[in-house]
């Protein structure tokens, strides 16, 4: 039996047709990944958003959907990357992202008139090479035929080609982009809430590597006065890592994150701080005796506001773990 040297075939077939085959272990082909800064979310996504990919987040009405992704964006420009912010429902408010972390006068933003500019100018970013590009929202996509015709004209469908349409164009448009588009939950017909009534059609459920469903979960603070809310997310899709993991990211009212609140959370998932019911308690890893008498939620994270070494401790481990 003939053997073939599978890189001269590679080789030749590219010079003969212009293509770009490759290896299957060339390191072209590896997911490349940007952090989202929030250690519980980049545990649940496998380290963060692919490049060259489309997460898709997708709720209820101000579930988180868009702090998620203004704070992926934040973290992003600290790190050196370039991003840009399509906001198709027109509600992006430059204080409002400053106070979340983001920097405005380097974020490239687009308020598209019609469904198909906003689609170019996404398809034109990730051909320039932006490194981060998010779509808010493609529930607020209006395409140019709906655009033309009065409030009684049918459209049905409009929406989901120009989606489907967008998904074949991208593959091939984008080389290093990591493409964020949040949508929203509409009632299905006869009004029955159902996983399948996204708008834009069913292509986004196959082109798409990554799909996280977000909602509201637990009140932060007291009810007679919150302080914000938990965002609860769940990889309902995940073609670069473990599908149905869970993350919870704590949202405030005031748009700051709490960085201690966040690795607190991702410690007891992880199992560095360990909870016994209401009770957390810090054990040394290596002997396994607790450091810290058990205390309940609210005092655990003050101990870790005051005490410098103990949080440092912490989140070493949780370094330690690949995170």
């Amino acid at each position: 039996m003939t053997s073939i040297d599978i890189n001269s075939v590679v080789s030749s077939i590219n010079k003969e047709l212009k293509t770009n085959l490759v290896v299957g272990d060339d390191d072209a082909l590896n997911t490349v990944r940007i952090p989202t800064g929030m250690p519980a979310l980049d545990r649940m996504l496998g380290g963060g958003v692919p490049r060259r990919a489309v997460t898709e987040l997708f709720g209820y009405q101000s579930s988180g959907k868009t702090y998620i992704s203004q704070r992926i964006i934040a973290h992003a420009q600290t790190l050196g990357y370039t991003c840009g912010f399509i906001d198709a429902e027109f509600s992006y408010d430059p204080e409002w992202s400053a106070n979340i972390g983001i920097v405005t006068k380097d974020l490239i933003v687009s308020r598209p008139d019609t469904g198909e500019r906003a689609l170019d100018v996404l398809l034109a970013l990730c051909e320039q090479g932006i490194d981060l590009v998010v779509l808010d929202s493609i529930a607020a996509l209006l395409p140019t035929a709906e655009a033309k015709e009065g409030m009684d004209h049918l459209s049905i469908g409009l929406q989901a080609r120009l989606m489907n349409q967008l998904f074949r164009k991208l593959a091939p448009s984008n080389d290093n982009t990591a493409v964020i588009l949040i949508n929203q939950i509409r009632a299905g017909i006869g009004g029955y809430i159902t996983r399948d009534a996204l708008p834009g059609g069913k292509g986004q459920e196959f082109f798409s590597r990554i799909i996280v469903r977000v909602k509201k979960g637990e009140t932060i603070g007291e009810q007679k006065d919150p302080q914000g809310f938990f965002i609860e997310m769940k990889a309902e899709k995940n073609k670069t890592y473990t599908p149905l993991l869970t993350s919870s990211v704590p949202f405030y009212y005031t748009g700051l994150s709490n960085p201690i609140y966040e690795a607190f959370m991702l410690a007891s998932d992880l199992g560095v701080i360990v909870r016994n019911g209401p009770q957390y308690t810090y054990p040394d890893k290596e002997t396994g005796e607790i450091l810290h008498k058990a205390l309940g939620r609210e005092k655990f994270l003050q101990l870790m506001k005051d005490d410098e070494s103990l949080r440092t401790s912490i989140e070493d481990e949780i370094r330690s773990k690949g995170l």
